[in-house]
This record gives structure tokens, C-alpha cells and sequence, in this order.
């Protein structure tokens, strides 16, 4: 899924002047799509400039792969029009990059820890999340823990603990 990157002008002509519409990746093209989307924010501040509208950034969808592009042939001291923009566009790439990372490895990390729950011994393939697998109201064969917070009985707590001593009076 794209996400989203907010461009200045300077940052827009920054992207037309350092990535060029043959850069390939992993054997497709990617420049060239990239550079479409930036030609359209250009016009767009073209359009919209001196009117009381016209915006000082402008969003632009980018998938993973165009960020990897614009952090491969972006410099970090780019100057456009006196002002260097490399830094600051390289730094929302890199949040961007950042983002599309941290959503994969929540997605694969929950499926890791789905398959390790289902490895898990008396589980007969119930849904851990919901608080119902099939084996009583703690999960486990035999009762155990109630949902209140109270035992079976006293000698049925299976925390490996012996059970209560009798109280003297």
C-alpha cells in the first residue's frame, strides 16, 4: 500500500533533477513512474501559483520502491533555488522507508507469534486472542483459573505449587 510524502516545489524540482526516468530496480523501471508523479506536482504549483490557493506543499503517493530510488540518487546537500532541500527530503524518505518497515514487521511478527501459540502444548488449534481455545475458562485442560481470578477448588491451581497448608486456630 502507497503511502504518502508532502512536497514542497523545491523538493519536486530536487526529485525531477537527480532521478532519471531509466533508474531500474530489481529489473522494472521505476524512474519514469516516479518522475510522472513529480511532473504532475510541478504543475500543479505551476497552476496554482500567485493565486490565494496555492499551496506550499503538495502530497505525492510513493510505494517502498520509489523511496529506495529517491534515497539511491538523492544527495543529502542538494541545493535548489539557494535552499538545500536533499536533507529534508531525505529525511521524509527515510520516514517513509522507516513506516513501510515497521508495517511489515508487525504484520510478520504477529504470524510469528500466531505460530508459535499454535506450537504451544494443549492448544487444540482455538484462537488464543479471543480467551477461548476449547479447554476451559483459562486456557488450559482441566479448568485452572477462572475468569474472576479464583480457583477451582484450593488443590487445583497448576502453577506447580503444592497446595495450601492447613491453618492452625
Amino acid at each position: 500500500m502507497p503511502k504518502y510524502i508532502e512536497l514542497s516545489e523545491d523538493e519536486s524540482w530536487a526529485i525531477d533533477l537527480m532521478v532519471r526516468h531509466t533508474y531500474a530496480e530489481s529489473g522494472s523501471v521505476i524512474g519514469q513512474g516516479l518522475l510522472l508523479k513529480v511532473m504532475n506536482l510541478i504543475l500543479e504549483f505551476e497552476d496554482r501559483r500567485g493565486t490565494p490557493t496555492s499551496p506550499v506543499a503538495l502530497p505525492m503517493a510513493v510505494t517502498e520502491e520509489e523511496c529506495w530510488a529517491l534515497d539511491h540518487q538523492v544527495r543529502c546537500d542538494l541545493t535548489i533555488n539557494n535552499k538545500n532541500v536533499g536533507r529534508g527530503l531525505l529525511v521524509k524518505v527515510f520516514r517513509t522507508l522507516t513506516a513501510f518497515a515497521n508495517e511489515r514487521d508487525a504484520t510478520s511478527g504477529v504470524a510469528w507469534l500466531d505460530d508459535l501459540t499454535a506450537r504451544l502444548p494443549g492448544n487444540d488449534g482455538g484462537d488464543p486472542r479471543d480467551g477461548h481455545d476449547g479447554s476451559g475458562p483459562s486456557g488450559r485442560p482441566g479448568g485452572g483459573n477462572r475468569l474472576d481470578g479464583s480457583h477451582d477448588s484450593p488443590g487445583d491451581s497448576d502453577d506447580g505449587a503444592s497446595p495450601p497448608l492447613p491453618r492452625s486456630k
